[in-house]
């Protein structure tokens, strides 16, 4: 699976859909809710700020800042704390801090509040860990989860090499299916996967916000999911139902994404977060040290390197054979897990 960060929070609901089982979503235990926020009608369209985002991120040399992902399900909570950096030259940086699954507190709510103060993980809390660095020509993935760790390496280059010649594929694609594209990457995803309703305008603080709420588009649940079936079907309880995303209105940059997903009866007109990930102290051309996109590996024992970069290549090559119309069967896929 490209590890983007829309990615990370549909696993996040996907494992806690496992380890809670079939009926997690059922479960009708909620953070404390608080009054709803006053909005206002914005005169721009979905569009309008897709547009204006787009532009700023693509027009600075570098960007960092906090990301901090929460899941709640079933009354437990899922924590993740980290940094994230990006720069031109498909350049990354992404690093999260895993907190042990707990139960939901009052107290949370304070923190998922938008205004709210961030929870850091304390590191003697830490149970597992994630870092992804790009240096613009080798992905590498490390994730640690207590005693057990992998470690994953992918040439980017080579890839963006191979499939450059694929009539139904573009290096641009590539990237982002590796998850190097960063927050341009998530918001162009967002904006072609979704249907977005009136934009809203919410203050909060000393913040002003532009709030998009929108739904699955027909073929991005087929595109992405695999999902051909009657529009208004249910989906399965890993995949959220909608998205929410705010803007600073001020400095056009993603502020929060919130992923919601409906009660699963339908007599229940509820929506409540699935998965909330917040980007804060996000700072634009601050220069980076250089040794920020460069790899290290972890000191003690070695961990076993994996190269994908073969298996890319080959999974790429067979998506783009089957959506040729010119193809005569349909390959298997590849799926790394």
């Amino acid at each position: 699976m490209s590890l983007t960060l829309c990615g990370v929070a549909i696993s996040a609901v996907a494992a806690a859909a496992s380890t809670f089982g079939p009926s997690v979503l059922a479960q009708n235990q909620d953070p404390p809710k608080k009054a709803a926020p006053v909005q206002t009608k914005s005169d721009l369209a979905a569009a309008d700020v897709f547009s204006k985002v787009s532009a700023k991120l693509n027009s600075v040399d570098s960007l960092s800042c906090e990301i901090y992902q929460t899941v709640v399900l079933s009354g437990q909570r899922f924590h993740a704390a980290g940094r994230y950096v990006h720069a031109t030259g498909n350049r990354m940086r992404l690093e999260y801090r895993i907190a042990p699954i707990r139960a939901l507190k009052a107290s949370d709510a304070e923190h998922l509040a938008l205004d709210g103060k961030e929870e850091e993980n304390p590191e003697d809390s830490v149970t597992g860990s994630l870092q992804q660095v790009c240096d613009g020509s080798v992905l590498w993935s490390l994730w640690v989860n207590g005693d057990q760790k992998e470690l994953t390496r992918r040439n980017i280059r080579e890839i963006v090499d191979a499939v450059g010649e694929l009539p139904n594929y573009s290096a641009a694609q590539s990237l982002q299916a590796l998850g190097v594209g960063g927050l341009q990457t998530l918001v162009a995803q967002m904006q072609a996967g979704m249907e977005f309703g009136t934009v809203m305008e919410q203050q909060s603080g000393d913040k002003r916000y532009l709030v998009l709420s929108g739904r699955w588009s027909a073929q991005a649940r087929k595109d992405y999911f695999g999902l051909t079936d009657d529009p208004a079907a249910a989906l399965p309880e890993y995949i959220p139902d909608y998205v929410r995303i705010y803007f600073d209105a001020d400095v056009l940059l993603p502020r929060r994404v919130e992923y919601l997903k409906k009660h699963p009866n339908p007599e229940q007109k509820q929506i409540r977060p699935a998965v909330v990930l917040d980007f804060r102290r996000i700072a634009v051309n601050s220069a980076i040290p250089e040794d920020t996109f460069q790899f290290k590996h972890p000191d003690g024992d070695p961990i076993p390197e994996v190269d994908l970069t073969a298996q890319v290549i080959e999974s790429i090559q067979q998506i783009a054979a089957s959506d040729d119309p010119s193809a005569t069967e349909t390959p298997e896929l590849t799926t790394e897990q």
